[in-house]
């Protein structure tokens, strides 16, 4: 439309999506009574009596919710139905007009040319000079709050079976997660249609961080019964257990404790402050562990928090989003599993969250690998440190370039892997180095030519940048008191990347080494103007796409040649980096591929390589072992 300030688009959006959600929460019920019903069966006590109390609070809101979405959806079909009525009358008035003054026009022209009156015209009725009143739509919802611990329970005692809590917790995670992504639609859709829709009136709508906040409630239901599971577990099967041990174990303090981490506004310096404060060490991490999954989902990613806290929590949250992913796709009949949008997404991002999983998995391989990054995008993003990076001397982080995603997590980290397995062979004994080497797959990576052409933009480069930047930043605040040496890996279009990072103000690294680099961007002009106190750059021979495959590098050069804004090459002599062969020596073998891990062993990061030694010697600073 376009008299009035109303997009009918937007208005049909919230139709389907508030449609959606009441459906998707109102089909709930019966999975969730069977739930509950399943888990109450050998629950006694105090806390059963909570958890039936809480369970049908989420009932009773969810209900509610249901039909606050309902009568949104209406109260939105009747505002367009009003919006079209005030536009045709709008039109009509305008038309009628338009006519008027054209009759009288034509009037006035035939009393000029006959001198006589012109015939009496039959005029329309004029349309209303009255506007229709813009309708208001209201929906308000808040949900109640659940009493779950912290005293109350007296002094007696609870039994339950922890399997059965366990199960209800899963059905409970699965609902949520599909309950979530409704909503996230649904904020979507009302975001916009409260910007393009302005002739409607909007009153006490809080729906949207309604729902937000039920959610919340149910999450925080699931961790809570989780840790009363946990409890059980760890009492060993069957009996009862006092209702004051239980007390201790789903006391909200260390929430509100946390929380205290999420102040807005705060520094990573002074989150480390805080966290510094609260006197959580390594030996809590099983209790942080049992947090509600919100509040982990913001420590897991939280710069200035020790790397074992934010490990625990991400790894906490990527068992808890598994099984949900799981649970959301096994609940789905066949037709929807193979054509439902929504069950693609939850495949994809489960195909993700596994490969993800899986590169925890050292198997056998030295260092300790921790979960530093996982978000929520789709895919989700991550990044794996393999060595201590809380207690490590020497961290590198490694950026990778287009076409990577988590969904290949476990290529990236093996590749990262060879990395820190080649320093702890190149740093001379006694040195007492130790390293750590980050997979950062903290950025969305531009998709692979001819699927998109971004790669030869900077868009991407420029976002992630300020991502590994902030990253960058954290481990700063994080080990302010025992500074390692830092150093910045970036391959292909990771260079690219890296390379914004690394001419933002306030950060500054020990080194930054660029392999097969699809280009540095034009604005920076040489390798001074770099945050680094070194920068090294390596490239294999160039050759010619396709035809001259595995014989070389035959992508790198294309990235650079056909680019928009980021043409140099780190390897070229007026840049003026330090560069490292890659072509191969004695006892090494030669790069003839573009990509870092190959099933042939001819990657810039494979095992036996020229390159891969020359990393190795970079990233630990010493320059003078580098092979030309």
């Amino acid at each position: 439309m376009g008299k009035i300030e109303f997009d009918e688009s937007a208005a049909d959006a919230v139709i389907r999506a508030a449609t959606s959600a009441e459906d998707e929460l109102r089909a709930q019920s019966g999975p969730r009574r069977s739930a509950v019903e399943d888990a109450a069966a050998d629950f006694a006590g105090a806390y059963a009596d909570r958890f039936t109390e809480s369970a049908s609070i989420e009932s009773a809101d969810r209900g509610k919710l249901a039909s606050v979405l309902n009568d949104l959806v209406g109260q939105v079909r009747d505002a367009k139905s009003a919006a079209q009525a005030e536009e045709e009358r709008l039109a009509a008035l305008d038309a009628w007009n338009d006519a008027e003054r054209e009759r009288q026009h034509v009037a006035a022209a035939s009393l000029l040319a006959t001198t006589t009156l012109p015939p009496v015209a039959i005029r329309a009725p004029k349309p209303s000079e009255t506007a229709i009143r813009p309708p208001t739509i209201h929906a308000a919802f808040a949900p109640r709050e659940r009493r779950r611990s912290a005293g109350g329970t007296g002094g007696g005692r609870s039994s339950a079976d922890p399997a059965r809590l366990r199960d209800f917790s899963t059905v409970s995670r699965a609902k949520d997660a599909a309950a979530d992504d409704r909503a996230s639609t649904l904020a979507g859709a009302w975001k916009a249609f409260t910007a393009s829709c302005s002739w409607v009136l909007i009153d006490g709508c809080t729906f949207v961080t309604g729902f937000d906040r039920f959610l919340e409630e149910n999450r925080a239901d699931v961790a809570w019964i989780d840790r009363i599971a946990d409890a059980f577990e760890q009492a060993g099967s069957g009996g009862s257990l006092a209702n004051t041990s239980i007390d201790k174990v789903t006391d909200d303090e260390l929430v509100r404790d946390v929380e205290r981490l999420f102040t807005d506004g705060m520094t990573p310096t002074e989150v480390a402050a805080v966290w510094t404060e609260l006197g959580l060490t390594r030996e809590d991490a099983g209790d942080l562990a049992l947090l509600p999954t919100s509040v982990l989902t913001a420590l897991g990613n939280l710069e200035g928090a020790p790397y074992w806290a934010r490990g625990a929590a991400n790894v906490a949250v990527l068992d808890r989003r598994i099984a949900s992913a799981k649970q959301f796709l096994d609940d789905l009949d066949r037709p929807d599993r193979v054509y439902s949008a929504e069950a693609r997404k939850n495949a994809e991002d489960l195909a993700a969250l596994e490969s993800i999983k899986a590169s925890l998995n050292p198997n056998g391989r030295e260092g300790t690998r921790t979960l530093t990054v996982l978000s929520w995008d789709h895919p989700p993003l991550a990044a794996v440190s393999i060595g201590d990076l809380d207690e490590a001397t020497n961290v590198t982080w490694a950026v990778p370039g287009m076409g990577s995603s988590t969904e290949s997590m476990t290529d990236w980290t093996s590749a990262a892997q060879n990395v820190y397995g080649e320093q702890a062979k190149a740093v001379p004994a006694g040195r007492g180095t130790t390293n750590a080497v980050v997979a950062w797959m903290g950025y969305e990576a531009p998709p692979v030519p001819p699927a998109s052409t971004a790669v030869f933009g900077s868009d991407f480069a420029k976002a992630g940048g300020e991502k590994l930047a902030a990253s960058v930043k954290g481990l700063d605040a994080t080990r302010a008191g025992t500074m390692p040496t830092v150093n910045v890996l970036g391959h292909s279009y990771g260079t690219t990347t890296a390379s914004y990072a690394l001419t933002t103000e306030g950060v500054h690294v020990d080194s930054f080494t660029a392999i097969a680099s699809a280009g540095i961007p034009d604005s920076i002009h040489g390798a001074d103007e770099i945050h680094a106190d070194a920068v090294y750059a390596g490239q294999a021979e160039v050759v010619k796409p396709i035809i001259e495959h595995w014989s070389g590098d035959e992508w790198a050069a294309v990235g650079r040649d056909f680019s928009s804004d980021h043409h140099q090459d780190p390897t070229a002599p007026e840049f003026d980096a330090t560069t490292f062969g890659a072509d191969g020596a004695p006892g090494l073998k030669p790069v003839r591929d573009h990509g870092v891990h190959t099933w042939y062993g001819g990657g810039y990061l494979d095992k036996d390589t020229q390159s891969l030694q020359n990393v190795a010697y970079a990233t630990t600073g010493q320059p003078e072992r580098l092979t030309k």
